[in-house]
């Protein structure tokens, strides 16, 4: 079978990706809508975080799905993390690579990239290593897909991530749900972030033996970083979410994300 038939066509990897990033602004602009329509005591801010939240939400919770199928349905991903190549897969990045595209030139657009180190450096790092230099390899090699479908689980968490935050704003923060929600979500960080990405970090560095040494350090350092992200999200959380049977801190519109604020202090003091 010829290399045409068992990947899509560059043409078709662009297309998606653009259909993915136009969806997700779509999405985005109507949920915006929706809430100009309905929460008209809320601030533009306040309005501007919560439509960014559904899309994340969107994203995430279809690659959740994906992903832990993929996974379930076909135990390659996990044998042979460097070699195993799958069609379907590649559909399954490109998903979260037109995501990251889309959510990396929003930040950009409205100016809220430079005010918040972490977040692109994040994103820069899913857009370089993992989706320049992991779907670059997928593309034009096949390799890496384990890799890339072990990484991707920790979307699951995530699901929990942004609606701790929707409920937040939405003012639900007080509720029993909302504790639910959190010791749940807490409970989903380890078993979806820290185990995957250890388990890959671990994995490159005692027991591959195919990945080319330059690529591997650039996985680590990847890696490496992702779960120092983690690390940050875990410490947030217990700090304000009252894991521990203490009250759910009083957090402002600038104060839910765990990485702290987008707006920069004049923006704040308008």
């Amino acid at each position: 079978m010829s290399s045409s038939d068992e990947t899509p066509h560059m043409l078709v990897k662009l297309a998606f990706t653009t259909a993915v990033g136009c969806f997700m602004r779509g999405e985005y602009l109507v949920a915006q809508h929706i809430l100009t329509e309905k929460k008209k005591d809320w601030t533009d801010n306040k309005k501007r975080l919560f439509a960014v939240r559904v899309v994340s939400v969107t994203h995430a919770a279809l690659s959740a799905v994906l992903v832990v199928l993929s996974l379930l349905m076909n135990n390659n991903y996990v044998r042979e993390p460097y070699d195993y190549s799958s069609y379907n897969a590649q559909f399954v990045f490109l998903w979260s690579m037109g995501y990251f595209c889309y959510d990396l030139i929003d930040m950009i657009y409205h100016n809220e990239a430079s005010n918040s180190k972490e977040y692109i450096i994040h994103h820069s790092l899913n857009f370089s290593s993992q989706v320049i230099t992991v779907f670059s390899i997928i593309m034009f090699t096949g390799k890496l897909n384990g890799f890339a479908m072990i990484a991707l689980l920790v979307e699951v968490q995530t699901v929990l991530l942004h609606t701790r935050s929707l409920l937040h704003l939405a003012g639900y923060s007080k509720t029993g749900f909302f504790r639910l929600l959190v010791r749940a979500n807490m409970t989903m960080l380890f078993l979806f972030r820290h185990v995957p990405i250890s388990y890959l970090i671990l994995y490159l560095s005692f027991s591959d033996e195919k990945c080319p040494l330059p690529l591997k350090l650039a996985l680590l350092g990847g890696l490496t970083f992702i779960e120092y992200h983690n690390i940050h999200l875990t410490m947030s959380m217990f700090k304000t979410d009252g894991i521990f049977g203490g009250e759910v801190a009083e957090l402002g519109e600038d104060e839910i994300d765990p990485l702290g604020a987008v707006r920069n202090k004049e923006e704040k003091n308008e």
